[in-house]
């Protein structure tokens, strides 16, 4: 059992905030505001918002002010969600990288990944490259994972991730399980990764 570091904000951002990340499949860039068709995509299916937020969902509106949080908070913060690009297509999959929680939870990890696209590792592959990144890049000690209680699924993902359960509890109104993963508990693998550099 461990217990996640309760912060809410990472160590200052190096001078230049990271463009994004590369993988053997995938590539974590920054959001931009044209992004929001490929994003309302995935928010309008029910399948996927089964376990977001209330359930349901999202309305092209609800999906424009999530992505200008989304944009916003990268920009204050030098880290946040990258949108999730499929490196052979360049169709943009999801999202995934280290967000500001719950000050209980501290820094975490969020993702969402479109429907298509489940069952083919990518959820776990950007999970490995954002803690990389967080533990690397930002220097943080510890990062949580947050899943509602029915999201099987999404637990699994975060425990082939190294994370560990740390309690059952209620954060954001929700009936949650509390996963984390300290660094000294983390290993880097040896999976294509590479950090492109902001201009």
């Amino acid at each position: 059992m461990v217990t996640a570091t309760t912060y809410t904000e990472a160590p200052p951002p190096p001078p230049l905030v990271a463009a994004g990340v590369e993988t053997a499949r995938l590539r974590l860039r920054l959001f931009t505001p044209e992004d929001l068709d490929g994003l309302c995509a995935i928010t309008s299916d029910p399948v996927v918002m089964r376990y977001i937020g209330h359930g349901r969902p999202f309305s092209r509106e609800e999906t424009w002010d999530n992505l200008e949080r989304i944009i916003n908070a990268f920009r204050r913060r030098g880290h946040g969600r990258w949108a999730l690009e499929r490196r052979d297509t360049g169709a943009l999959v999801g999202y995934c990288g280290i967000s500001a929680g719950n000050p209980a939870v501290g820094v975490e990890l969020a993702y969402m990944l479109a429907r298509a696209e489940w069952g083919k590792g990518f959820a776990l592959e950007a999970g490995r490259a954002s803690l990389r990144y967080g533990f690397e890049e930002l220097g943080l000690d510890s990062i949580a994972g947050l899943t509602l209680h029915g999201n099987r699924r999404s637990q699994a993902v975060l425990k082939r991730l190294g994370m560990k359960y740390v309690r059952d509890a209620r954060y954001y109104d929700f009936a949650c399980v509390h996963y984390a993963i300290t660094r000294a508990d983390w290993r880097r693998d040896e999976s294509p990764y590479r950090v492109i550099q902001g201009q």
